[in-house]
C-alpha cells in the first residue's frame, strides 16, 4: 500500500492520460484553464482537444454537445467558455426595480433539454402555495460554440456585470461582453446601474443604446439571490413564500450578515424604487431559544392563528411542532431611524420566529393575532410546487 502511494506521488503531470487531464480542466474556469494550458505541453494539448467540452458537459450533468469532426481549437475554446457561462447563470435572480418595468421580479435559470438553459419568471399563483412559471429567456449553444439567447423569437444579449449582476437587453448584432467582470470596484458597478451604461464604454455603444429606446426593449438588470436555500448552520436564509394577512401569496428573501444578524425583505410586484423590495423584520442576534420553552413562550405561540391557504371557499389552518424560537423586531426603524419616539413604538415592535421540525418556519409580531408561515420555493436548485 505504501509503495503504491509513493509511486502515485512520483507520477508527473505529463504522465497522466488525456481523460484525467480533461477532468482537471473541466473543474476550472476558462481563464484558469487557459493559464493551466501554459504550464506544460500535456495540458496545452488537452485544452485544445475537442473532447474538453464533452468532459465539462458530463461534469455539469448536461447532454453531450454535438460533436464536430472539423472543430478547431478556437471553436472548442468558445464552446468551453459558453458551457461555463451557462453554468454561472444557474440559480435565482431578482430584477432591479425600474419605473418602466411591471414584469415579475424573480427569475429562475434552470437546465433544459438539449444542453440549453431556460429562464422562467416566477409569480405567486392564485392556487394555494403554488408558484407560477412563465417563459422568459432561453440560452443555447450554436454550432460555432457561441452562446445564443432569445426572448421568444427575439434575439437578446445576456451579459455579466460582475459575478452577481446580469443585464438582459436587445441583441446588437455583436458578440459583446460587459466591460466589468468579477472583481470590479463597487463604485464602477454603482455607476453602471446609476447611469444605465458601462463606465468606459465608447460613444458608439451609448448611441446604439439610445436607438433602442422606443420600439425596442429597455435593458433589464438582475442581481443574483445568493444562498437561495437554507442550510443547517443558517436555517432561515434563502427565498421563501408565504400567505400574508390579506390571504395573498408573497415572496420573502432572508439573508444573514457577517456579524450574525438576520434580515427579511418582501419581494412584491409593485412599481417604484422601494415598494418592490421592502423590509419586514430583522435581528442582530440569530441565537435561538432552545427547548424546553417557558410557559410564556408556549402561551404566546398557542394563542396565535396560522394564516392558511384559501381553497374552495374555506381557509386551511394547521399547527406545527416548534423546535426553536428566535426573537426579532419589525424593520420600520431601518427605513426611518428617526421615528423612535414613544408615540412611534408601534412602528418597531417585538416578534418571534418559530422554527418548525420540518425545516420551515413562521413569524409574527406583538399586537397581531396571526402567524405567517413560510415555505420553500426551491430545493436542490429546482423550483417546487409549480402547477402543471
Amino acid at each position: 500500500m505504501a509503495t503504491s502511494l509513493a509511486a502515485a506521488a512520483e507520477t508527473a503531470l505529463e504522465d497522466l492520460p488525456e481523460d484525467a487531464l480533461l477532468a482537471i480542466l473541466a473543474f476550472l474556469a476558462p481563464a484558469d484553464a487557459a493559464a493551466a494550458a501554459c504550464a506544460c505541453r500535456a495540458l496545452f494539448a488537452a485544452a485544445s482537444s475537442p473532447a474538453l467540452p464533452l468532459a465539462l458537459a458530463l461534469r455539469l450533468g448536461l447532454p453531450p454537445p454535438r460533436p464536430s469532426p472539423d472543430a478547431c481549437p478556437a471553436s472548442v475554446r468558445r464552446l468551453f467558455r459558453s458551457l461555463h457561462r451557462l453554468r454561472r447563470l444557474l440559480g435565482l435572480w431578482r430584477r432591479l426595480p425600474s419605473s418602466h418595468s411591471g414584469s415579475p421580479s424573480l427569475v429562475a435559470f434552470e437546465w433544459a433539454p438539449r444542453a440549453t438553459l431556460a429562464a422562467s419568471l416566477l409569480t405567486p399563483s392564485k392556487r394555494g402555495l403554488a408558484v407560477s412559471k412563465s417563459p422568459f429567456v432561453t440560452l443555447s449553444i450554436a454550432e460555432s460554440g457561441d452562446t445564443v439567447a432569445a426572448l421568444g423569437e427575439v434575439p437578446v444579449c445576456v451579459n455579466f456585470v460582475g459575478d452577481n449582476h446580469i443585464v438582459v437587453e436587445a441583441a446588437s448584432g455583436e458578440d459583446e461582453e460587459e466591460g466589468m467582470e468579477g472583481g470590479s470596484p463597487p463604485e464602477e458597478i454603482y455607476m453602471h446601474f446609476a447611469n444605465r451604461r458601462s463606465p468606459g464604454a465608447g460613444r458608439r455603444r451609448r448611441e446604439r443604446q439610445g436607438r433602442r429606446k422606443g420600439g425596442r426593449m429597455e435593458p433589464e438588470h438582475f442581481v443574483r439571490i445568493p444562498d437561495a436555500e437554507p442550510t443547517k448552520a443558517r436555517p432561515l436564509q434563502g427565498l421563501w413564500k408565504g400567505v400574508c394577512e390579506n390571504r395573498t401569496l408573497e415572496f420573502y428573501i432572508i439573508s444573514y450578515d457577517d456579524i450574525g444578524g438576520v434580515t427579511c425583505r418582501r419581494v412584491s410586484e409593485n412599481r417604484g424604487q422601494n415598494s418592490g423590495y421592502s423590509p419586514v423584520f430583522w435581528t442582530t442576534d440569530a441565537t435561538f431559544l432552545e427547548p424546553p420553552f417557558s410557559e410564556r413562550e408556549l402561551d404566546r405561540y398557542s394563542c396565535l392563528e396560522h394564516i392558511g391557504v384559501v381553497t374552495c371557499g374555506h381557509t386551511e389552518t394547521w399547527n406545527k411542532a416548534v423546535s426553536r424560537i428566535l426573537c426579532i423586531n419589525s424593520s420600520y426603524d431601518l427605513v426611518h431611524p428617526h421615528l423612535l419616539a414613544p408615540f412611534d413604538d408601534t412602528r418597531n415592535v417585538e416578534g418571534r420566529i418559530w422554527l418548525y421540525e420540518d425545516g420551515t418556519f413562521g413569524f409574527g409580531f406583538t399586537g397581531s393575532n396571526s402567524i405567517i408561515d413560510l415555505n420553500h420555493v426551491s430545493m436542490d436548485g429546482c423550483i417546487i410546487d409549480t402547477p402543471y
